[in-house]
């Protein structure tokens, strides 16, 4: 059996960011310019008896290195619920 050798033409950016919602769960979303909607990537939880707002943000911040963006310490949101962040 041989594989195919492919060659890459294009690789479209990625836009990256954190979004907050009311009930405190962060959202770290993507989407790729060929997407028309973002998706959620990851989603942290908020529980106000075990979760600390800045161990929840430092990983948040971990991640989204992980993910090579930068522009994390300026480019906090807030969203508000919609149908895509079903709880």
């Amino acid at each position: 059996m041989t594989i195919q050798q492919v060659e890459l033409v294009e690789i479209y950016p990625c836009k990256i960011w954190a979004e907050k919602d009311i009930f405190g769960t962060v959202y770290i979303k993507m989407q790729h310019q060929g997407d028309d909607e973002p998706f959620t990537f990851v989603q942290i939880n908020y529980d106000y008896a075990y979760t600390s707002n800045s161990h929840q943000w430092r990983m948040t911040q971990e991640i989204l290195k992980l993910l090579a963006y930068r522009d994390w310490e300026t480019d906090r949101k807030s969203t508000r619920l919609n149908s895509s962040h079903r709880l």
